[in-house]
């Protein structure tokens, strides 16, 4: 985990960035409303994983039982109108073991232990967070952490590079071991902001102040950065946020964790 202080900075997306990416990208068609408008927030001093929670980390969860002990579902139980066991039914793998939807046979692909977890739902992932005594970052966190405070567009500065992340035309078209691209890494040092896996995070979905009102997000949906490793100039950017029902789950969607950050003692005292 990597301490992270906070601070202040304009989170979303200026209306003179936008203009530029549109002028500079006319090829690539994006909707870029979701990030809009660019408004001060305050971040509070924070913990986040350098890197997605992978399969081998997630591994141990179901061994431990995850999926069938009940402490660990909180987030589940307190969803309104939810029938929580015919929802936890769903989340199995392509062989109907419970585990995400990218496995077979209760197993991550083979070659994998390093690479992040996808395929789990808002759900899995805060069951996962509550049985590690940590949760998900809030959408503030995690774009802080990318973009630090001088606004930049990618975790690595202002200009897109594709050899700092995987995109769709990365080969083969997969996620990559969590500790590859180091040159990816954010101001704070924290790793595959872009690209690899989106991530849930804590946050319910909502537009940001002055922003258009998406008919098309559900009351529930909770809002997920970053794209996976089929992203493009304009997806990968550290500002992008999506949304997506609870209980989605689909190929090239994990998450990582975030916790508090612990305050040193002075003087021993």
């Amino acid at each position: 985990m990597i301490d992270i202080g906070g601070g202040r900075f304009e989170m979303g997306l200026s209306r003179q960035v936008r203009e530029q990416l549109q002028r500079q990208w006319p090829q690539e068609p994006f909707s870029f409303h979701r990030e809009e408008p660019a408004h001060p927030v305050a971040v509070g001093p924070y913990r986040l994983a350098e890197a997605p929670v992978t399969c081998e980390e997630y591994a141990a969860f179901i061994a431990d039982g995850g999926y069938s002990r009940d402490d660990v579902w909180q987030a589940l139980r307190e969803e309104p109108e939810v029938d929580v066991a015919k929802l936890k039914e769903r989340f199995v793998d392509r062989t109907g073991q419970p585990g995400p939807l990218s496995w077979s046979q209760g197993r991550f692909p083979e070659g994998h232990a390093r690479h992040p977890v996808h395929g789990v739902s808002w759900f899995e992932a805060m069951a996962y967070a509550q049985w590690k005594d940590l949760r998900l970052p809030t959408e503030a966190e995690w774009e802080f952490a990318a973009r630090g405070t001088d606004g930049r567009l990618y975790p690595w500065g202002m200009e897109f590079d594709p050899k700092r992340c995987t995109t769709r035309d990365t080969k083969p078209e997969d996620t990559v071991p969590v500790d590859s691209l180091p040159e990816g890494k954010s101001p704070f040092g924290v790793m595959h902001l872009a690209g690899n896996v989106a991530e849930w995070t804590a946050d319910l979905y909502r537009p940001y102040p002055g922003s258009i009102d998406d008919k098309r997000v559900g009351p529930r949906d909770r809002a997920v950065r970053n794209d996976f490793f089929k992203g493009t100039v304009l997806t990968l950017r550290a500002t992008v946020r999506t949304a997506h029902a609870p209980a989605t789950r689909f190929p090239g969607l994990g998450f990582r964790l975030a916790g508090q950050m612990l305050l040193k003692r002075v003087g021993g005292a």
